[in-house]
């Protein structure tokens, strides 16, 4: 018989209390009501903790029941069934006494009359510090309270609804949910595993709500707890709130991709069962002790292996995925996983490129096993995963294993080094949110959403010349990787090289990659170091990670004098070329030496410049304002005669052709609207001294007819010297075309809070196509690229988008 998602430990600790989607349906799991008890979950913990942890845990039920004595949730059971079952899958994942205790009195401060001084004083401190943790996680920004009888996550579920908040008001809900997320996980690791729980148990109820609740509660889930699971290495929770969440929104998809899975799962089973049983054969002649399991992938997974199916593939697309079904090997040892991988490579040919050695290189979650993927029986593809019986307890439970392993490495003399590798790669996790906690400002949005990015991306792996790998978020960069390693690499980080397979002689390929270039999975990176090479603006626009950012901040910061000095130059260069004049100049420096002298002429505004550098100075930091300077500074220019009108009436007649096209700023900068130039894209200004100073990106049109016809009204800028709010962003859109396509787009659009200015959609209804242009309004605060990039990201996450990109028009 196939193993399932949750029935594969002999001890039945997890799969006595869950069942698999794949054995029953959605709502056969969520209307057969609980009847747990004390002594169920009292016979779970005696497996592993002492009889004074169990009398804790039975004073803890004791004080739940009599707190919650007579509240009903709204699936019908009486309320502390909840608080049982959240315990229960706890313990099943191994948790100290102290997290069982916590799971449950999670509700009781938030609901009933009992206070956290009560919880510290009968059960200490630390399970006082978690339920307050579990406690502030839940409450949102003004959130109202509900009654006992609503659900442990408190919707209001009465006859009047409240209305409905705004994208702005999601929008920062969303941002203080992650924000106190990464405090509480800071602070105590075991708020987050309890509060996984708490969320699944609710998905498993979620039947007894009504569809608009459903839909709110499982879209959360899916963007928050879903990718958190996933981040923690709990692989068991993830994936059965994955596929729930799946059931909620896509119901249809959900039961025809369940039927057709069964289907599949069925047409493979004679090649299934004899995979296994030359497996076993083949252990069993290595003289190795193993359990040999297939192994189905949840259908979520499945659902988006199918996205990447080619589509000139027809017919049966399951039939293409070759590990629908995996096998799986449970050996005792290290030594043991090594050698059973010997002996399947010497059974069939492995794939080039598909062995992946995770237990000498755990990941970051603590994750250990051997991959590999090789021809088999009738030349099939087979993915065979080998590990020991605590790797999978480790894979399955990730972070949640942290406190069993401490157990069993504090009282073990001689421990396993997969335990001590497991415990100190999850020793360095907690250490890195600790380190993100430190770091965080409170309600600072643009750092929350990186934050958010760094943990809730997929991962790439990427390794050091030593071996040493490294997990940064998808897209990163060598900037990324450097400042991961260590702050003052970064900080001289002047590229790297990849290296890559070796030559026809023998000797490693290397080859050279710039700062802004896209790291992917499984490369081998050198970073170069150049001392003379420091941290710039620029650095923000590609680096992925918020710790990388941060340090770049931190540094500029340090060096703001040297960079508001060539800021406050170049702001003051451009006015006064924008003004007709030839820009900064040794004339220029000394009248603004007279200006700091001559009270007579300016008052006390430049009494407190004492020198050139000072005045500099205060227009890179803004404290003097350029136009301020330019009221004392034009009049004496003029009388010179050293305002130059020349190219005016030329610069004009070209400019009347694309008035239209843009920005009608009152500032002296404006960003052209034929090409919209962003943060990061090489530009160059246009001098209309009667309107000012358009940028355009170096390869518009606009621009290279002013090379032909008037160069000398083009002007050298770059982005230190712009200050926009808002940049409009153009993007193309390619889809196969359906019902509600535009208006799915529109609405991840203002989901995201961004403003669509205007939108055209083109469709081909003999190619079944449909071309969907819009320009989109990103705030600058946020970060521009970062917006970008999110919003692309969700967009080709729409329902038959095939495509989604920047329109870099260059009309």
């Amino acid at each position: 018989m196939m193993a399932t998602d949750f029935d594969k430990f002999a001890d039945g600790s997890f799969a006595s209390y869950s069942s698999s989607v794949l054995k029953t349906t959605v709502s056969e799991r969520d209307l057969t009501p609980s009847h747990l008890t004390l002594e169920d979950l009292l016979a779970e913990t005696q497996q592993y903790l002492t009889l004074q942890d169990q009398e804790k845990i039975r004073r803890a039920y004791d004080l739940s029941n009599q707190a919650h004595k007579g509240a009903v949730r709204n699936s019908g059971e009486p309320y502390i069934q909840h608080p049982l079952e959240v315990a229960l899958l706890l313990a099943g994942m191994r948790i100290d006494a102290d997290g069982i205790v916590s799971a449950l009195l999670h509700d009781v401060v938030e609901d009933t009359d009992y206070s956290l001084d009560d919880l510290r004083t009968q059960f200490g401190p630390f399970v006082a510090n978690i339920v307050d943790g579990v406690t502030k996680f839940d409450a949102l920004a003004d959130r109202p309270k509900t009654s006992l009888n609503a659900d442990s996550e408190h919707e209001s579920e009465g006859d009047v609804v409240p209305p409905l908040p705004s994208i702005v008001d999601k929008r920062r809900e969303r941002t203080e949910t992650v924000r106190k997320m990464l405090l509480a996980m800071a602070e105590d690791p075991r708020v987050v595993v309890l509060k996984l729980a708490d969320r699944l148990h609710n998905m498993r109820t979620l039947s007894a709500m009504s569809p608009a609740q459903q839909q709110n509660k499982s879209r959360e889930t899916s963007e928050i707890y879903v990718p958190l699971a996933r981040r923690l290495g709990m692989y068991i929770v993830q994936a059965e709130i994955e596929d729930l969440t799946f059931s909620y929104l896509e119901p249809e998809k959900f039961a025809r991709l369940n039927r057709a899975v069964e289907q599949e799962v069925l047409r493979r089973q004679p090649y299934i069962d004899e995979v296994c049983r030359i497996l076993r054969e083949e252990m069993q002649r290595a003289g190795l002790k193993a359990d040999v399991l297939a192994w189905q992938k949840h259908l979520a997974s499945i659902n988006r292996k199918l996205n990447d199916v080619p589509e000139e593939i027809t017919g049966n697309e399951l039939s293409h995925i070759h590990d629908l079904v995996s096998f799986r090997i449970l050996v005792d040892s290290d030594y043991e996983c090594y050698l059973a991988l010997g002996h399947i490579h010497a059974l069939w040919r492995p794939k080039d490129g598909r062995i992946k050695d995770f237990i000498a290189t755990p990941k970051l979650n603590g994750y250990q096993s051997l991959h590999t993927t090789v021809f088999s029986v009738d030349n099939h593809l087979a993915e065979i995963q080998i590990r020991t019986q605590d790797m999978e307890r480790t894979a399955d439970y990730g972070l949640a294993s942290y406190w069993y392993l401490k157990e069993r490495i504090g009282n073990a003399d001689a421990s396993p080094s997969s335990w001590r590798i497991s415990y100190r790669e999850m020793v360095a996790w907690i250490e890195q949110l600790r380190e993100w906690q430190r770091a965080l400002p409170q309600g600072a949005d643009e750092f929350v959403e990186a934050v958010k990015d760094d943990i809730f991306q997929e991962q790439i792996f990427v390794f050091t010349p030593k071996g040493e790998v490294k997990d940064l978020p998808r897209g990163s960069t060598p900037l990324d990787m450097a400042y991961r390693i260590h702050t003052d690499i970064g900080d001289h980080c002047a590229g790297a090289r990849i290296i890559t397979n070796m030559d026809d002689t023998g000797h490693l390929v290397t080859r050279l990659v710039p700062l802004d270039y896209e790291l992917r999975g499984g490369e081998i990176v050198d970073i170069m170091v150049n001392r003379t090479v420091h941290p710039t603006r620029d650095w923000l626009s590609f680096a992925r990670t918020a710790a990388a950012r941060n340090k770049i901040r931190r540094y500029l910061k340090t060096y703001e004098h040297e960079i508001n000095l060539q800021l406050g130059r170049e702001r003051l260069d451009l006015a006064l070329k924008t003004a007709g004049a030839a820009g900064v100049s040794e004339h220029v420096d000394d009248l603004l030496q007279r200006l700091c002298k001559d009270e007579a002429l300016t008052g006390t505004l430049f009494k407190k410049y004492v020198t050139l550098d000072d005045v500099y100075v205060a227009l890179g930091r803004e404290d003097l304002l350029v136009e301020q300077l330019m009221e004392y500074l034009l009049p004496l220019l003029r009388s010179r005669g050293e305002l130059l009108r020349k190219g005016v009436a030329a610069n004009e007649n070209v400019e009347d052709e694309e008035d239209g096209q843009h920005s009608e700023s009152a500032h002296l900068l404006k960003l052209a609207q034929c090409c919209c130039p962003i943060p990061g894209d090489t530009i160059m200004g246009i001098l209309n001294p009667s309107k000012g100073m358009y940028v355009h990106r170096t390869d518009c049109r606009i621009l290279r007819r002013y090379r032909d016809n008037n160069p000398t009204a083009l002007v050298e800028i770059n982005w230190l010297q712009i200050e926009s709010e808002t940049y409009l962003i153009p993007v193309s859109l390619i889809a196969h075309d359906r019902s509600g396509l535009l208006r799915d787009v529109a609405a991840v659009v203002a989901d995201a809070g961004i403003n669509m200015i205007s939108v055209k959609s083109l469709t081909n209804a003999a190619a079944q196509k449909a071309v969907i242009t819009a320009t989109l309004e990103i705030a600058a605060e946020g970060g521009v690229i970062d917006q970008i990039e999110r919003i692309l990201r969700r967009l080709r996450q729409v329902r038959n988008v095939v495509s989604v990109e920047r329109a870099l028009s260059t009309r």
